[in-house]
């Protein structure tokens, strides 16, 4: 295959650009393109083995692919054995395929090999706390029931949940126990008992016995992220105990202040939200408790509100859409995921919806407004419909078109179903009106959009009208005098910034646009790095083949993703800013500039023409 060019001028043509997570949904796909990743599987199988020899790509590299491709396609490689997922998108003659080359990657890389990965994988998911956990779940289903493991681990040996760097336990076996036992058995009266037989044991267990199991669940929980549904049962056993249910919910000093303050009201809330259909809600409440955002009215008022809230049927309907198993009915649904929205704002995702602006603007909204986030979810429930002001008019989501979304992935948080397609096309409708300005759209959409929160200031690499780069080198002179603290006289961001970012391939090749929002800057190590928020539900998402944001080991937050900022600043086309912080320009060393711009003209630069803030060409630069 290789000697023939079954691979010359094709996507596949080279191994080190290829991205072992998106091989299961090419497979997926069927037909040719199916045949072909199949093709390059067996060719990386050579590689891996000697057999064949390719520059720059190692034999132990092609190994390393090979697991890292198994790991993200585990349902597949276990899709021979009883109890797991199969891939019924395909045809009988086509998953067969599937199933043959997995078997034959099986052959070659048993499951025990796996283990480093998946306990890599797993715990990186988990430490980003995303509301939604199914991901994760669904991997530690699979390993629980198809991946043996020496489980000598205590469930007080988890992985901390502040992103340091020394979370990597060099053993697989004690990591993956971690996760397994937080995810399914994190006592030992939830490994003996059943959701109805764990109640009937909490009700005669005596009090030494209740705070031992608040105290295995909390730490579990806590550590993870990930809850099981007699967290839920726990939680409404000692609801009125604050105690007992500050230590099951983890709390920090300020949680515990907030439980006692707003003892009656925390009760209630888990009587009408947290059950076993949906634990995660445990978590939520938790984070939202340390928040110290349950003293404010309005957010109080808010939650309140939603006690006897009742929803459009449309409305019902997509919540449902949602939790299609769910026993507990839709305005329960919607309540509980508005408690984890405003306990993890960097839990929000878009999952494959291209909404990242709707899901930037709900993390914005529930760290600085979270009063005014619960009154739209409020709104939108109860009509079906939301309205938002635009230069002076009045913008109804039901009377305008289709914004980006053009078929809706309801595998989100409820307040997501709820709000993004509203959100989606109000903020189509304004990029419309604000098209043809003689500058990004974004310089009035994302003020109108997010609130008083946007600073005034703004500037953008790309030229909508000449679908140019302009002036790239004063572009990245400001975003630094602006945003590194070496040159913006050490102000700090205030508000989280919503930038706008070139999305390329793992070959640094331009996708798209993509919304992201800067969090924080910081120096670790003698570096500076970028913190931010990706909406698109995992903060590790690949740009270009050498950048790629890191969730854990940097100083990262629950949520956070962060880059050097020289790298960040490479991919980034448009950002806010306050004119009253900008630095010297003249300052910002040339060196770290022409860095910058090196990196950007050997990825997404190719796409662009290249010109001076006059509009006329550079002399030189990447021209498309």
């Amino acid at each position: 295959m290789v000697v023939g060019g079954v691979f010359v001028f094709g996507p596949w043509a080279n191994p080190g650009r290829l991205v072992p997570a998106l091989v299961a949904g090419t497979l997926r796909a069927g037909g040719p393109t199916m045949l072909m990743e199949i093709l390059s599987e067996l060719r990386i199988v050579a590689l891996a083995e000697g057999r064949v020899q390719r520059p720059g790509f190692s034999a132990k590299r092609a190994r390393r692919f090979l697991e890292e491709m198994m790991v993200a396609s585990l349902d597949l490689v276990l899709s021979d054995r009883a109890g797991s997922p199969e891939p019924d998108t395909l045809s009988d003659m086509d998953g067969a395929r599937v199933s043959a080359l997995m078997d034959f990657l099986g052959e070659r890389i048993p499951i025990r090999a796996l283990k480093p990965g998946l306990a890599t994988e797993i715990s990186l998911l988990c430490l980003q706390r995303p509301i939604v956990t199914d991901r994760a779940l669904e991997l530690l289903r699979l390993v629980r029931d198809h991946v043996p493991i020496d489980d000598h681990a205590p469930v007080d040996e988890g992985l901390p949940d502040d992103g340091d760097p020394e979370w990597e336990d060099p053993d697989p076996d004690r990591r993956l126990a971690v996760y397994l036992n937080a995810a399914f058995t994190p006592s030992e009266a939830v490994r003996a008992h059943g959701i109805e037989e764990y109640e009937a044991f909490l009700d005669s267990a005596p009090p030494e016995t209740i705070e031992e199991e608040c105290r295995a669940l909390g730490l579990a929980m806590r550590q993870t992220g990930l809850a099981v549904p007699h967290h839920a049962v726990l939680a409404r056993h000692v609801a009125s105990r604050p105690v007992l249910l500050g230590v099951l919910l983890g709390l920090n000093p300020t949680g515990e202040a907030e439980l006692r303050r707003h003892r009656q009201f925390v009760t209630e809330l888990i009587e009408r939200a947290i059950a076993p259909d949906l634990p995660r809600g445990c978590y939520g409440l938790g984070r939202l408790l340390d928040r110290g955002i349950l003293s404010q009215q309005p957010v109080r008022s808010g939650l309140q509100r939603f006690f006897n809230l009742e929803l459009h049927p449309d409305v019902d309907r997509a919540i449902r859409s949602s939790r299609p198993d769910a026993t507990i009915d839709a305005p329960a649904l919607l309540l509980v995921d508005v408690i984890a929205v405003l306990g993890q704002p960097l839990g929000v995702g878009q999952g494959r919806n291209p909404t990242c602006q709707s899901a930037r603007g709900i993390s914005l909204w529930s760290r600085h407004a979270p009063g005014k986030l619960l009154d739209m979810i409020r709104s939108v429930a109860r009509s079906h419909d939301l309205t938002m002001r635009f230069e002076g008019d009045v913008l109804r989501a039901s009377e305008l078109g289709l914004g980006l979304v053009k078929e809706f992935d309801h595998d989100l948080d409820a307040v997501s179903v709820v709000l993004v397609p509203h959100l989606d096309r109000i903020y189509n409708e304004m990029m419309r009106r604000a098209a043809w300005r003689g500058d990004d759209p974004h310089k009035w959409v994302n003020p109108a959009m997010y609130g008083h929160w946007i600073p005034t200031g703004f500037r953008s690499a790309y030229d909508y009208a000449t679908d140019a780069i302009r002036d790239y080198d004063g572009f990245l002179r400001t975003f630094y005098a602006t945003h590194h603290p070496r040159y913006n006289r050490g102000h700090d961001l205030a508000y989280p910034n919503p930038v706008g970012i070139f999305l390329t391939s793992a070959t640094g090749e331009l996708i798209g646009f993509h919304a992201v929002s800067i969090l924080r800057v910081r120096e670790v190590r003698g570096a500076t790095r970028v913190y931010l928020f990706n909406p698109n539900s995992e903060g590790r998402q690949r740009w270009h083949a050498d950048i790629r944001p890191t969730v854990a080991g940097n100083g990262e937050r629950p949520g956070e993703s962060s880059l050097p900022f020289h790298e960040f600043a490479s991919i980034l086309y448009a950002f806010h800013y306050n004119p009253s912080d900008v630095g010297d320009l003249d300052a910002v060393d040339t060196g770290e500039v022409d860095r910058v711009r090196a990196l950007s003209e050997s990825s997404w630069g190719d796409s662009y023409r290249w010109v001076t803030a006059l509009g006329l060409p550079e002399a030189t630069g990447a021209e498309g």
